[in-house]
């Protein structure tokens, strides 16, 4: 099955943005688009509960938790992300994370723009912690060069690239998505589907 999802969205809970909408709110934008798959992602605090999980169940979504972590400076997406990712402090602390955790998800977002946050050279000194990297919806049709970089690296080292919102505001809840090609509407067989690429970008 083809399952439309979006793993970079922020709600009102977000210790650092705070956007306008609530997490319902946001799974309700994600039905109205109709979306399969999605993943919140707060900066440094993982929200979600099994009542948000029940919600958005209902209304035909897998919600998976994330979190945005800030690491060494620099933001990371963990994704099916547990409460102790909010302790990750360094690239070191990551790797032992990604052992104990095998069934989360690390993408590298917005890897190469040009603000202090973005993981720049610090993506190529800890690739082995990275499974996807980001295609950002920031960009315009004649101005894409910080895409265009993170599309030759992908394709260089051999890692999927995903197309997300990052969203903030509803509205633009559906400018950027993908779709994966899974088995199952569950987390281990899109993990398993999302890690061998089988990824569109929208």
């Amino acid at each position: 099955m083809k399952l439309k999802f979006q793993f970079h969205v922020h709600t009102r809970k977000d210790p650092v943005d705070r956007p306008f909408h609530t997490e319902k709110e946001m799974i309700d934008a994600a039905a109205k688009h109709r979306y399969d798959v999605v993943a919140t992602t707060c900066h440094n605090k993982v929200v979600f509960d099994e009542d948000l999980k029940k919600y958005a169940a209902e209304k035909g979504i897998l919600l998976i938790p994330g979190i945005e972590k800030d690491i060494e400076k620099r933001h990371v997406l963990i994704i099916n992300a547990t409460q102790e990712a909010e302790k990750i402090q360094n690239f070191e602390n990551l790797r032992k994370y990604r052992k104990t955790h095998p069934d989360c998800f690390v993408i590298a977002p917005h890897p190469f723009y040009f603000t202090w946050f973005c993981l720049r050279k610090k993506l190529v000194e800890n690739l082995d912690c990275f499974d996807a990297i980001e295609y950002s919806w920031y960009h315009t049709k004649s101005f894409n060069i910080w895409n265009q970089k993170a599309e030759k690296f992908s394709k260089k080292h051999g890692l999927p690239m995903i197309s997300t919102s990052d969203n903030h505001i509803l509205v633009y809840f559906d400018r950027q998505y993908s779709f994966v090609e899974t088995e199952e509407k569950k987390w281990e067989n899109i993990r398993k589907s999302l890690k061998s690429g089988k990824i569109e970008i929208h």
